[in-house]
């Protein structure tokens, strides 16, 4: 059995033969978006991989389920071809590999077997240790042939590899030595699904902890397309801009990185409703946060006081801590004075990487107008990276 659109069974390799593959398209639309690192699936639960693995089964055989694996099938090592792309365009990359779950070896997500009743036609039934050995040969591969990676995405868990991880790409974000913290959703939209509460790149959970030493900053992962799905299929409904502006400001707008899905059609191409989407989102962000009306930074120099000039109209503050020293402020107020006296804007408790401040309407500066950050609590000198006011953006 297999899908309409596919050349045969899902368990033949020669079924994956994207026949126009460019990973120099795929990086037209990460820059246009304004996305500085790019992730790419090398395996997935399924077990097939992106690159021409040289890992053996335990009787010696080839693993026999990867590109270039049949006569028919692609030749290419998608990962260098990505890794390439990637350095010529300036953007960060790493791999995801699914360490616990693989359909061709009988894992599960949880990394437990899988064919206890029943092995299908071309899986491969082995023990947990032989199944680690095949792992271990797989990432220590991804892991030393493709260069430094910015980051690494293992999912569900690491089966013991984590000193294999560090040792190999210690600067890699996303293991134990530079752990990350998830969002608690992929719908896009945490604030509703997880709760609106102040987001901190210290400690542990969904919303960390300001009480905690160790730095674990925050990430969300939302679907380009309106159903909950992570690869492309045909027939799925790409997000609107007006769909993902919500989206960027619950994220990146309180302080996590959105790390938005990517999908290639089987083509291997950026489809063009999905590259005109995500041109449109990085426009936008250039447009609406790329030239502040006024900005200031300050070290200390408490409260910063910024001067806005007469018939400047905004309607939103953005603010960022230098994280190199750590987030320091615990608690935050905007404040404006048009001569009588200070009134808060909007406040908060976290700063930290960035925060966005939307305010409930639009002010027109009129003559001799200020703004200050009034930091009301921090727990070492803050050093405050931007204090900036933006004007209106379409569709907010």
């Amino acid at each position: 059995m297999h899908a309409p659109y596919a050349a045969g069974p899902t368990s033949d390799p020669a079924t994956f033969n994207p026949v126009e593959l460019n990973t120099t398209q795929w990086m037209e639309s990460i820059t246009a978006l304004g996305a500085n690192l790019a992730i790419l699936t090398a395996k997935h639960g399924c077990g097939f991989t992106l690159w021409p693995t040289n890992a053996t089964l335990p009787d010696g055989s080839p693993y026999g389920y990867s590109v270039g694996t049949s006569e028919a099938s692609i030749k290419e090592d998608v990962l260098q071809m990505f890794v390439d792309s990637a350095n010529a365009a300036g953007v960060g990359y790493g791999f995801y590999y699914s360490i616990m779950k693989s359909f061709y070896l009988c894992h599960s997500f949880s990394g437990t077997n899988s064919c206890t009743e029943t092995i299908l036609p071309g899986q491969h039934n082995f023990t947990a240790a032989q199944y680690t050995a095949i792992v271990e040969q797989q990432v220590t591969e991804l892991w030393s042939n493709y260069g430094a990676l910015t980051e690494i995405w293992v999912d569900s868990g690491t089966d013991g590899l984590d000193d294999l991880m560090i040792k190999l790409q210690p600067q890699a974000v996303g293991t134990k030595r530079n752990p990350t913290g998830w969002c608690g959703t992929e719908s896009g939209h945490p604030s509703k699904d997880v709760g609106p509460q102040d987001v901190w790149s210290l400690g542990s959970g969904y919303f960390g902890d300001p009480n905690a030493t160790n730095y674990l900053p925050k990430f969300c992962d939302p679907q380009l397309f309106q159903e909950h799905v992570w690869f492309w299929e045909p027939n799925l409904h790409v997000r609107t801009l007006e769909m993902l502006i919500p989206i960027y400001h619950d994220i990146v707008g309180r302080g996590m990185v959105m790390e938005l899905a990517f999908s290639v059609d089987r083509d291997g191409l950026v489809q063009d409703t999905h590259a005109a989407m995500y041109k449109a989102l990085g426009d936008w962000t250039r447009e609406c946060y790329g030239t502040p009306l006024a900005t200031m930074a300050g070290r200390g120099e408490l409260p910063l006081q910024l001067h806005v000039r007469e018939g400047d109209a905004f309607d939103r503050v953005q603010l960022r801590e230098d994280t190199i020293v750590g987030q320091r402020v615990r608690r935050y107020m905007v404040q404006a004075n048009n001569g009588s006296g200070w009134t808060d804007l909007a406040g908060g408790n976290a700063i930290g990487t960035k925060r966005i401040l939307l305010l409930n309407r639009t002010i027109t500066a009129s003559a001799g107008l200020a703004l200050r950050l009034l930091v009301q609590s921090a727990v070492a000198t803050p050093v405050i990276k931007q204090f900036a006011i933006f004007a209106p953006c379409r569709s907010k």
